[in-house]
């Protein structure tokens, strides 16, 4: 059984954190023997996949900081048990993968994965830009990169990103976690204290520059003065420190960071994204296999997602996605209905988790080690929009 050492910046709440979780925890840890490295905490996800039998350490370094103290205890975690497969995850993990497997996994193959998309990278951090920029020679030296947003690769390849060792592999959903209820929405809105013909909105994510919520808010000032019966769900950490003083904060509900998401999806009768830079949302995924029309800004793969079940808006435009908000609100709800079992039959067909497993896994049995590479040729995974 293939050996696979996956680093990864954190395993707090995030997209690529939960993604690496249902990867492994769907099928993966069954077909490879998987081990995962966090260059920060244990976060959210730590203990879960320790629970799931799959090893994790912890290196503690700081966010964008890294030691020497911090890279001697990466060295030392992948040279105890040198794999056969070196698994970098978002662009520190990435580096810190080819560091890594150039000092004491020389034989290991070598695998990025990139989870972002170049949308609004002039607005990126300093520091990111600076990993970006690092990325592109250093490409040359990896086995393959995985991409879970077909735009994300397109971007980086022209950004000088090696092209011949590209892969897209989209992101997977447990249809049977994510799923339709039609309890949801009656529960959440007794819960939250609404009416039963209050429409509810839903945003999850955290409070983080790429989601925008500056977008979000304004949009929804927008609605909510032409609306009387809707009302804003915020799911996430420290959003509503985000939230301006004009907002009514009486058509809003900030939840926080919540671990029964899959119980509260349901009950939207609408979910928005208002993202100005993103690889492929989770989110968007998660709140249609819930049955969910959902609103979205056009960034990464966002648009091919969500294909004609929903509403795709520019980002970094408030009155676009408040006049998309309002249309949808607007509908019949027999309507939306439809548009939900719509967006739940694309999930189904297009990300069910076990085929996004079996790429993955038929990924890793191809690679070889040292300079090797794998055909990407039968790993493409051709979408209809």
């Amino acid at each position: 059984m293939k050996r696979i050492t996956h680093i990864i910046t954190g395993l707090h709440v995030g997209g690529a954190e939960r993604a690496l979780h249902s990867l492994l925890t769907g099928g993966l840890q069954d077909r490879f023997d998987n081990r995962v490295i966090s260059l920060m905490g244990e976060g959210a996800y730590g203990p879960r996949l320790r629970e799931a039998g799959i090893e994790v350490r912890c290196l503690g370094m700081s966010p964008g900081r890294p030691s020497p103290i911090g890279m001697g205890r990466l060295l030392r975690a992948v040279g105890a048990q040198v794999p056969d497969i070196v698994q970098g995850w978002m662009y520190h993990g990435n580096l810190a993968a080819s560091f890594a497997r150039r000092l004491v996994a020389q034989r290991a193959a070598l695998s990025w994965n990139i989870r972002t998309s170049l949308d609004n990278l002039g607005n990126a951090k300093r520091s990111t830009r600076l990993l970006i920029r690092l990325g592109r020679p250093l490409s040359r030296g990896v086995s393959t990169i995985l991409y879970n947003s077909q735009k994300s690769r397109l971007q980086h390849e022209a950004d000088g990103y090696a092209a011949a060792n590209g892969i897209f592999i989209p992101n997977g959903f447990d249809i049977e976690h994510w799923r339709r209820d039609p309890s949801g929405k009656p529960s959440l809105a007794r819960t939250l204290g609404l009416t039963a013909d209050t429409k509810i909105i839903g945003f999850v994510g955290r409070a983080y520059a790429a989601k925008d919520l500056p977008n979000l808010f304004a949009a929804f000032q927008q609605v909510a003065s032409a609306h009387s019966e809707c009302h804003l769900v915020c799911v996430g950490r420290q959003i509503e420190e985000t939230a301006p003083p004009s907002l009514d904060r009486s058509r809003v509900t900030f939840l926080g960071q919540r671990s029964d998401i899959a119980q509260i999806m349901p009950g939207f009768d609408l979910f928005c994204l208002s993202s100005s830079t993103e690889g492929f949302p989770n989110v968007i995924g998660e709140a249609m296999a819930c049955g969910v029309p959902c609103i979205t800004t056009d960034v990464g793969d966002a648009a091919v997602v969500v294909g004609d079940t929903g509403w795709v808006v520019p980002a970094r435009d408030p009155d676009a996605l408040a006049q998309a908000i309002s249309e949808a609100l607007s509908l019949a709800d027999v309507i939306k209905e439809q548009l939900g079992a719509a967006a739940r039959l694309r999930i189904e067909t297009h990300y069910a988790l076990p085929a996004i497993v079996d790429q993955y896994a038929a990924l890793y049995q191809n690679l070889s080690g040292g300079n090797g590479s794998v055909s990407t040729e039968a790993s493409l995974v051709s979408l209809e929009k």
